[in-house]
């Protein structure tokens, strides 16, 4: 295989953003793994399904991404299958990321998305279309930063928490591991742990233990 063949895990509506991108970048994708039968030996967006993700462990793919929006399957799907192939960071290139920006593997920065200074983005992380994230950031593994949504400053975000579709956290406040914060919430103040917090501005609605 060359260095840019690829394969994709996972063909719902998040696969469709990720592969426009890797087409952008010139990647090709040898195929898609999904584990539902009735996608087997279909195309999306003229990409084959070929079979169940378990194809990993035998396809001998050297590069992968994992093309799922919900940070805890994308989280399992990982930690399952992680040493079978190279898991591959992509950039849209009608997006600006500062050269100080640090990407982990496995992450995907969209179209439109703005991300400035001295940001940390950790593994497996989703900047969706659209969103900013401001100087000093960091993002940790498996987040989900969703279209149109902008953090200030020196943010911090816990692993796999959601920041929902145009929602907006201001300077230096901290999302704790695994909450989600609701579609156009104004995070003025911490969030703890395992929290969905909504409303301007955002409160606590429920625990997510």
């Amino acid at each position: 295989m060359s260095r840019r063949d690829i394969v994709i895990i996972g063909a719902g509506g998040h696969a469709k953003v990720v592969i426009s991108t890797l087409f952008e970048l010139n990647f090709k994708i040898v195929g898609i793994l999904d584990d539902d039968p009735n996608k087997w030996n279909q195309k999306f967006f003229n990409v084959p399904i070929i079979g169940p993700i378990e194809l990993l462990k035998t396809g001998n793919y050297e590069l992968g991404i994992v093309a799922i929006g919900d940070n805890k399957i994308r989280n399992e799907i990982v930690n399952k299958y992680g040493n079978f192939c190279k898991w591959v960071s992509i950039i849209h290139p009608f997006s600006y990321v500062h050269p100080s920006v640090q990407i982990g593997e496995g992450s995907v920065i969209f179209a439109g998305v703005v991300i400035q200074p001295d940001v940390i983005i950790g593994k497996h992380v989703i900047v969706n279309t659209s969103a900013s994230i401001d100087h000093d950031c960091n993002i940790e593994d498996f987040v989900h930063i969703a279209p149109g949504s902008h953090l200030a400053g020196g943010v911090y975000v816990g692993e796999g928490s959601l920041i929902g579709i145009g929602s907006s956290i201001i300077p230096y406040k901290k999302v704790g591991k695994w909450s989600i914060i609701g579609a156009g919430s104004v995070v003025i103040n911490d969030i703890p742990d395992c929290v969905t917090v909504v409303g301007v501005p955002a409160r606590i609605l429920k625990n997510n233990y």
